[in-house]
């Protein structure tokens, strides 16, 4: 189970971090092609919220279809839950705005697929299944957002591998926004704790890219127009933010 969700690459092959697309298909599009699917050590990580579009154009299903194919036929695919897709699990409403994001994915199914059943569910069971966090030899540690200021040590960290979607800490880890739920204390203390030098999130848009103590915040897709990406040699350690933002680059104009 914790194997499962918590997903450990060796110093060695390549590794592409990408966050949030919201139903942006065109965005996953290019992300797919900059990956090298057939070679093994070739890592491709997005960090959940694939879903929920505030455009009319919303690629959701589309993407989320070809993620489930991806999971189920390579190991180097590593797509991370995020927030929204957490809604449907825990039948919890995420809204923007005045917009019900997680009812309109279900009218979305409907329009798209024909009927809700047996689609919504299947789709519920391929959220439960997938993992939580990625960390690598070289340094890094990866998530959706947060960390919790629950975590003390390890036990209470592997505690969020109890198939308990409504754990408080793995709550956090989905919906903590920096400066409010996490400072940069808090960041350093979790990075001791597990053991890595440096933390990636999405979560919070910001423009391209934010450093925030230890901790870099990635907008690759909605909300930015600088869409930034981490592209990682995993054989060279990352042992400070300065390593780290070397390895950034971006789609615009790609």
């Amino acid at each position: 189970m914790i194997e499962d969700k918590f997903i450990q690459l060796p110093a060695k092959g390549r590794l592409l971090i990408v966050t949030d697309l919201h139903g942006d298909l065109q965005d996953y599009e290019k992300y797919i092609d900059l990956w090298d699917c057939d070679n093994p050590e070739n890592h491709l990580v997005f960090v959940g919220d694939f879903i929920h579009s505030t455009d009319e154009n919303d690629g959701s299903i589309e993407i989320i279809d070809d993620v489930i194919d991806k999971f189920n036929k390579y190991p180097n695919f590593h797509p991370l839950l995020g927030n929204h897709e957490w809604s449907h699990i825990a039948g919890s409403p995420v809204f923007k705005g005045f917009n019900n994001q997680t009812q309109d994915f279900e009218d979305l199914i409907i329009q798209k697929k024909g009927s809700l059943e047996p689609y919504l569910s299947d789709y519920i069971e391929f959220f439960k299944s997938m993992p939580f966090f990625v960390q690598t030899e070289n340094g890094l540690f990866i998530s959706h957002t947060g960390p919790s200021r629950f975590i003390y040590g390890m036990n209470s960290f592997y505690s969020i591998f109890n198939n308990d979607f409504n754990n408080a800490i793995l709550h956090d880890f989905l919906w903590n926004r920096y400066g409010n739920d996490y400072l940069m204390e808090d960041v350093d203390n979790f990075l001791s704790i597990i053991k890595s030098k440096c933390m990636v999130v999405g979560h919070t848009v910001v423009d391209g890219y934010f450093e925030y103590g230890n901790q870099l915040i990635l907008s690759s897709s909605f909300g930015s127009y600088n869409k930034a990406y981490l592209d990682i040699d995993l054989s060279v350690p990352i042992n400070n933010m300065e390593n780290l933002i070397d390895n950034i680059k971006f789609i615009q104009g790609e």
